[in-house]
């Protein structure tokens, strides 16, 4: 798990996700680890994104593109006066 900047919290997971394999996830977490974002690799460019802290939702086969401005959106309901987060990559083991 490690910290990063909010600065990155679009940036960094999309490239980690990237390198991903299928069904991997990657985990965000706010600096109490009270609220989290976890983003599951469906296919090359779909990813499944659930929402777990003020509100709880999921999107499902969000596109890459679509992705960006997701996760802007989601930044400002449950990050919405942090300056650090942390990062965790989930990776599947039913392989």
């Amino acid at each position: 798990m490690s910290m990063l900047d909010i600065k990155t919290f679009t940036v960094t997971p999309i490239k980690k996700l990237k390198k991903l394999n299928l069904e991997d996830a990657i985990e965000l977490l706010t600096y109490k680890r009270d609220r989290k974002i976890v983003i599951k690799k469906k296919s090359s460019n779909t990813y499944n994104v659930a929402e777990d802290g003020f509100e709880i939702r999921e999107f499902f086969d969000v596109e890459e593109n679509k992705l960006v401005k997701l996760l802007k959106d989601l930044q400002k309901i449950e990050f919405p006066r942090s300056h650090k987060y942390f990062m965790e990559i989930i990776n599947d083991t039913k392989k």
